[in-house]
């Protein structure tokens, strides 16, 4: 009697273990399902930034590079199409060897660089180029932003790799999230493979900014320029020999502020910003902010997406009609200022 309740019992647990598993698969199943049905529509930030980084980056055989764009791969994210040349970066195809006659200009940054979200035609670089080309120099400009890069990283891979260019001009473009540490991609199956799990990551952060105090987007940026924070630590150390390689080969360096236009009146980083600043100009090199060009503007005016703050094409206007006007009185000798019919307003 007490084997077969025995027995029973067992069976029981094992139906009980064999039907909860299947009913979990089940619902994994058409969560993953609902999560690719319906928030794969291009709007879905953290579901459009996994994909971008799972298709087109691998991680960098270059020391302290963290990763790159793999060469000659595409695709389609937040509704934009994006292709990487064969160097890996986002831009059309450039010659090592530069043209005889020609002012080339690198630009150095993230996914405000690399124009997330953006169509083509409104990344800030390609905006600048057509801007400064209607002048009577021959303007080239190579666009080597990457996503979810920061400063250490891009001056290693221009140091390392992107050199051989050879760029008369370096503008190395600075966002606040800069002082990042370099990120490291996470060996995690579930992340790896799966999009429901990347959709609930996301909420889950939504829920613990909202509702348990986790630090929000205001005190996370903050607090990456503590003094002894190893992020900012390398950051600083990334732009003493980013100066130091470029001033050995005569290459004009500056640095470029973009804002963080979730808020823009009052400013709430208008001390990093000057703090930056300082550390930038103690090493003879020209900064810009580009806050000012933005004065007036409304904030949700700027962003590629309602839900997304990374600048338009609006943004990029105006981000390139200052960063012209800078160089123009940077090296007059080297730029001339368009015309007001040339206004990048008026370039379609």
């Amino acid at each position: 009697m007490k084997i077969t309740q025995m027995t029973t019992r067992i069976k029981s647990a094992l139906f009980f273990i064999l039907s909860t598993s299947i009913s979990l698969i089940v619902a994994a199943s058409l969560l993953e399902l609902y999560v690719r049905l319906m928030e794969t529509d291009g709007t879905n930030f953290d579901i459009e930034m996994w994909r971008y980084a799972k298709d087109l980056k691998r991680i960098s055989d270059i020391p302290d590079v963290g990763h790159e764009h793999i060469p000659g791969k595409s695709g389609v994210y937040m509704g934009v199409p994006v292709t990487i040349n064969s160097a890996g970066w986002r831009d059309r195809e450039h010659s090592v060897v530069k043209e005889n006659g020609t002012v080339r200009i690198m630009m150095l940054g993230d996914s405000l660089t690399f124009g997330w979200g953006a169509k083509p035609e409104d990344v800030t670089s390609y905006r600048l180029e057509r801007l400064l080309n209607t002048g009577k120099s021959k303007i080239e400009i190579i666009n080597t932003g990457i996503g979810n890069a920061n400063t250490s990283m891009e001056a290693n891979y221009f140091i390392k790799k992107a050199h051989v260019y050879n760029p008369d001009i370096v503008i190395l473009n600075y966002f606040i999230n800069d002082a990042e540490q370099t990120p490291r991609r996470a060996d995690n199956f579930f992340m790896e493979h799966f999009y429901s799990a990347v959709f609930i990551s996301g909420r889950f952060d939504v829920i613990m900014r909202r509702f348990f105090r986790r630090s929000d987007w205001k005190h996370y940026y903050r607090n990456l320029y503590q003094e002894h924070q190893s992020g900012w630590l390398a950051t600083q150390n990334a732009l003493r020999e980013l100066v130091r390689y470029c001033n050995d080969r005569n290459i004009r360096l500056i640095v470029v502020n973009y804002p963080e236009l979730h808020a823009l009146s009052p400013y709430p980083f208008e001390d990093i910003t000057n703090l930056v600043a300082s550390k930038v100009k103690v090493l003879g090199v020209p900064f810009l902010d580009l806050l000012p060009s933005l004065e007036k503007q409304a904030p949700h005016s700027l962003w590629v997406t309602k839900t997304d703050a990374h600048p338009n094409g609006k943004a990029a206007g105006l981000y390139a009609d200052a960063i012209m006007k800078f160089l123009v009185k940077q090296y007059p000798a080297t730029f001339e200022e368009p015309t007001r019919a040339e206004s990048i307003n008026d370039i379609k």
